[in-house]
């Protein structure tokens, strides 16, 4: 490109810019370069983008739960995007065993809590069928919890060999006869005496604490363009 002082104009001065062929080669040359290093850029950028936009829903689920365990804070995955498919995804881990997809749902988008598994479990050994599929048992302060606030396995398991059992000293599932008015639940006896573990409480409804567009889409849009020109810039300069 060649810079050319022009004739006078009514402002007096004024620059010409032209550009010759070999300029108009040059242009196309790079302009080739650009279309064809452009897919492998956006899908460097789609990653790395969504490696931050990870990082950053994983740490919203701690202000977003009470005392959040490891579990949910590692939630959230990224499927990587690639050159021939520009589609890279932020989504909860729904590995067999590793569903935190459904629970974190509730969560992100609100709604009735689901029948946790061993609500499920004791629903189906009610003694008196009083407590049904879908039931909310809800922990007494006779249950000890774990640190993340969550009945423990070992009480669950302790709970399920003492079903029915002495009925004098072992745990039962229903509603207490000749004790008052007693909601259902799941109790212990001893010496004579019930203690409350669970009782039913009714369904409970979460609402939307969890916006997981905002908090990832906030660091997408701040990043995106950065990361394009920087991985734009590194592919042509490997490419020459």
């Amino acid at each position: 490109m060649a810079l050319h002082r022009a004739p006078p104009y009514p402002w007096h001065m004024a620059i010409l810019l032209t550009i010759d062929q070999q300029g108009l080669d040059k242009l196309s040359r790079f302009g080739s370069a650009v279309q064809k290093q452009l897919p492998f850029a956006t899908s460097v950028a789609l990653n790395a983008v969504a490696f931050d936009g990870r990082t950053a829903a994983n740490s919203a689920t701690v202000g977003a739960s009470n005392n959040p365990t490891r579990f949910t804070q590692t939630a959230f995955l990224v499927q990587k995007s690639t050159k021939r498919d520009l589609t890279a995804a932020i989504y909860a881990n729904d590995a067999p065993g590793k569903n935190r997809a459904k629970y974190l749902r509730y969560g992100i988008q609100g709604g009735p809590r689901p029948a946790k598994g061993f609500e499920r479990y004791f629903a189906g050994v009610s003694n008196d069928g009083t407590i049904t599929p879908g039931t909310t048992l809800v922990p007494t302060r006779n249950v000890k919890l774990n640190a993340s606030g969550n009945v423990s396995l070992a009480t669950l398991k302790s709970i399920g060999k003492g079903l029915g059992s002495n009925p004098r000293g072992g745990f039962f599932v229903g509603t207490p006869r000749g004790a008052g008015a007693r909601p259902p639940g799941i109790y212990r006896r001893s010496r004579e005496r019930l203690f409350a573990y669970f009782i039913v409480k009714d369904q409970p409804s979460y609402t939307s604490r969890f916006n997981l567009p905002a908090i990832a889409g906030k660091v997408i849009k701040r990043r995106f363009n950065g990361y394009l020109m920087s991985s734009l810039e590194k592919a042509l300069s490997n490419a020459k």
